[in-house]
């Protein structure tokens, strides 16, 4: 009878051990399936604000073209350096395009704003545009900006070189109004290269003063850049009018 007795009290026992091992398996389960249910959730909702930036959309590139504002318009270089205290690059090239390739010549001109001296110096060339060319087709002069003005080393050679009357940045107002304005031609975003750029048609008089167009000729306006790091500002801007003709114009710092 006491064994008896003795193993009921040794089942019921064993059965209990049974049972808190159950519950505590049990409890680590629900433990788990709540934790995973939790990353999963913060998981989606990273999805769902990183689908909710559509970079390749024309707000979000818009956005991040505007800030050319900065830049343009800019009548005195000289202010370039509230923008840029460090000092900044500027270049624009100009070519015209051939069917079998470039003209024989590259106008450029290029800019460098000293932080440490306070002066914007720098060179205009018209460089061959063939790699094989003799050293010696090239033309070089030098350039600095004084007193609002640019001054050649050589004028007459500067003139017959450089067709524009200074940068196109010193007449042109660029913002995020004037943009949202512009008839849209064509967005793109490369998600490998963090690189955009939109394109917009135009019938900009400024625009076609510069490039000695009629007022109502219609261009293609081009903004390009890519995501850089916090307080580096690079854009640049293109223009074409179908003519054959290539211009790009870039602000750095």
């Amino acid at each position: 009878m006491q064994g008896n007795v003795a193993f009921m009290v040794y089942y019921r026992e064993l059965n209990l051990v049974v049972l808190w091992n159950i519950i505590k398996k049990e409890k680590v389960m629900k433990k788990r399936i709540f934790l995973t249910i939790l990353l999963l959730g913060g998981l989606i909702m990273i999805g769902l604000t990183g689908c909710g930036e559509n970079k390749n959309s024309r707000e979000w590139i818009e956005n991040k073209v505007s800030e050319v504002s900065r830049v343009y318009p800019t009548e005195n270089l000289f202010d370039l350096f509230k923008q840029f205290p460090e000092g900044f690059e500027i270049e624009q090239v100009y070519f015209k395009k051939k069917s079998d390739g470039i003209d024989d010549f590259i106008t450029e001109i290029k800019l460098t704003g000293d932080a440490t001296s306070h002066t914007i110096t720098g060179t205009l060339a018209k460089i061959p545009a063939k790699d094989d060319a003799p050293k010696s087709d090239e033309v070089v002069v030098s350039v600095q900006y004084v007193d609002n003005k640019f001054i050649f080393s050589d004028e007459e050679t500067a003139k017959k070189i450089w067709k524009f009357d200074g940068f196109l940045f010193q007449k042109l107002t660029l913002n995020k109004t004037e943009l949202s304005k512009l008839r849209l031609k064509e967005k793109s975003y490369n998600s490998v290269t963090n690189g955009f750029s939109i394109l917009y048609f135009t019938e900009n008089e400024i625009v076609n003063n510069y490039f000695h167009k009629n007022d109502s000729e219609t261009s293609v306006l081009e903004i390009g850049s890519s995501l850089q790091n916090e307080g580096y500002y690079y854009y640049s801007i293109l223009l074409d009018y179908n003519d054959g003709y290539y211009f790009k114009e870039r602000v750095s710092n």
